[in-house]
C-alpha cells in the first residue's frame, strides 16, 4: 500500500460511524492509543508507512546475511563431512558456527518484526478491525502483514477478541445510504478464472517431449505403432495454445477488475459499505499495493 488517496482501506470512516456502538468503540481505541481512526487520510498514510517499514526489514541486510550464511554454511558442512577428516568435530565446527550466526540473524529479524507490529497505532487499528467485524460492519479485507501472517498461515499479531455489547445493532443517524457499485459480469468471470492455469507450459513441454521420444523410438525400432506418439505432440501444442488464450483473457479481465476496485474505493470514500473481497480480487489488490 503506497501513500495514495486511491488505496482501498480495510474499512472507511463512514462505515465506522454508521453504528453508534461501533463508533464509540473506535473512539475508545483512538483515545487509548492516541490516534484518530476516523481520519481516512491519516490512517491510509500511517498504514502505508508501517507496511513499507516491514517490507524493508524483510529485504534488509540481516535477511541477506542470514540467507548467505545458511547457504555457505550448509555447503561447507557437507564438504567438511565428506572429506572424512581425522577430527570431525574440529572440521565441522566453523560451518556449524556460521549456521548458528545465520539463525541468529533470522531470529533478530523476527524479533524486530514483532516489535514493529506492536506499534501503538497498529495495536489500536487491530482493535478497530476486531470491533468492526464483531459489529457486522463491512470490513473489505484484513491485511496479512498487519497480523504478521507468514507461510504457515499463523498470525503473529492476530486481531484481539472483541465481544459486542448487549443489545441489537443500531444504525442511528450516521448510517450511510450510499450503495456500492454493482459487480460487472467481466469481474465475476475474472473471479472464476483468475486462479486457473499456471500448469499449461509445464504440461505442454512434458507432452511434447514424451511425443518426441515416442516418435524417435518408432524410427529407431522400426515400430510403426509408436508413431501414434505424434498425437502427444499435438496435444502439447494444444495445451500451450489453451494456456495462452486463458492468460490473455485473464489479463483483459484484470483491467476490468482493477477498474472495479477503483469504483469500490470511490464508493467507500462516499460512504458506501464495501464488503469482503473475494480471494482473486484480494490477490489483485495485494499485487497492486
Amino acid at each position: 500500500m503506497d501513500d495514495n488517496p486511491s488505496d482501498l482501506l480495510p474499512i472507511g470512516a463512514h462505515a465506522l460511524s454508521a453504528d453508534p456502538r461501533l463508533a464509540d468503540a473506535v473512539r475508545q481505541a483512538g483515545n487509548t492509543y492516541g490516534y484518530d481512526y476516523f481520519d481516512d487520510g491519516a490512517v491510509r498514510k500511517t498504514l502505508a508507512e508501517h507496511e513499507a517499514a516491514l517490507r524493508r526489514l524483510g529485504r534488509g541486510g540481516l535477511v541477506w546475511a542470514g540467507s548467505l550464511g545458511t547457504a555457505v554454511g550448509i555447503v561447507w558442512l557437507i564438504w567438511a563431512a565428506a572429506g572424512k577428516p581425522d577430527n570431525m568435530a574440529v572440521a565441522v565446527a566453523p560451518p556449524a558456527a556460521l549456521l548458528v550466526l545465520a539463525l541468529a540473524a533470522f531470529v533478530q529479524v523476527n524479533l524486530q518484526g514483532r516489535r514493529k507490529l506492536r506499534h501503538p497505532f497498529l495495536e489500536g487499528y487491530r482493535h478497530v478491525l476486531a470491533a468492526a467485524l464483531a459489529h457486522g460492519a463491512p470490513v473489505t479485507y484484513v491485511p496479512a502483514w498487519l497480523t504478521g501472517r507468514g507461510g504457515a498461515a499463523l498470525d503473529v499479531a492476530p486481531l484481539p477478541t472483541y465481544t459486542t455489547p448487549a443489545g441489537g445493532p443500531s444504525t442511528g443517524a450516521g448510517a450511510t445510504r450510499v450503495a456500492p457499485p454493482p459487480k460487472p459480469a467481466e469481474v465475476e468471470e475474472y473471479e472464476r478464472i483468475a486462479d486457473h492455469g499456471g500448469w499449461h507450459d509445464e504440461a505442454g513441454w512434458i507432452l511434447v517431449v514424451a511425443g518426441a521420444v515416442g516418435v524417435g523410438y518408432a524410427v529407431v525400432k522400426d515400430m510403426p505403432a509408436a508413431y501414434a506418439s505424434v498425437l502427444l505432440i499435438a496435444l502439447g501444442i494444444w495445451t500451450w495454445l489453451a494456456g495462452h488464450r486463458l492468460g490473455r483473457r485473464q489479463r483483459e479481465l484484470s483491467g476490468e477488475a482493477l477498474r472495479y476496485l477503483d469504483a469500490l474505493t470511490s464508493a467507500q470514500a462516499a460512504g458506501a459499505p464495501v464488503h469482503e473481497l473475494s480471494p482473486p480480487l484480494r490477490k489483485l489488490l495485494d499485487a497492486r499495493l
